[in-house]
């Protein structure tokens, strides 16, 4: 009877190791890896809806309106829309306003630089 057991539990703990070796594919090794970041995820995600990305990428772009002016100026202003290659941005003073006209161009450079799907050529400044 003991040879009958010996037997099972042999075959069993055979099973088990083709179990996890069949666990381990490629898929399951991605998720063990860890979670991705959004930015990887929503554009496949929404792969099948241009429009979707086309937003998603715009939201990009307003977010990023203190990388491109820096902290003291982003405190200052708010990047709001983007529309028709327009973007519009939201000043509290008239200096402030006038120091980023000044600093337009250069807004504008890295912005086309980053984001050349938008097709953006002008930053409007609103108080």
């Amino acid at each position: 009877m003991s040879s009958e057991i010996e037997k099972n539990l042999t075959k069993l703990y055979a099973d088990r190791l083709k179990d996890k070796r069949q666990s381990r594919t490629k898929r399951r090794i991605r998720i063990e890896a860890g979670p991705q970041p959004l930015g990887i995820i929503l554009p496949r995600y929404f792969n099948g809806s241009p429009q979707t990305l086309s937003k998603i990428e715009e939201t990009r772009a307003l977010i990023s309106w203190e990388k491109y002016v820096g902290e003291a100026a982003a405190t200052q202003s708010q990047a709001v829309r983007l529309r028709a290659g327009t973007l519009t941005v939201r000043v509290t003073s008239p200096i402030w306003m006038t120091q980023l006209s000044l600093l337009k161009d250069g807004i504008l450079k890295k912005y086309k630089k980053d984001f050349p799907r938008l097709r953006i050529h002008n930053v409007f400044f609103i108080r």
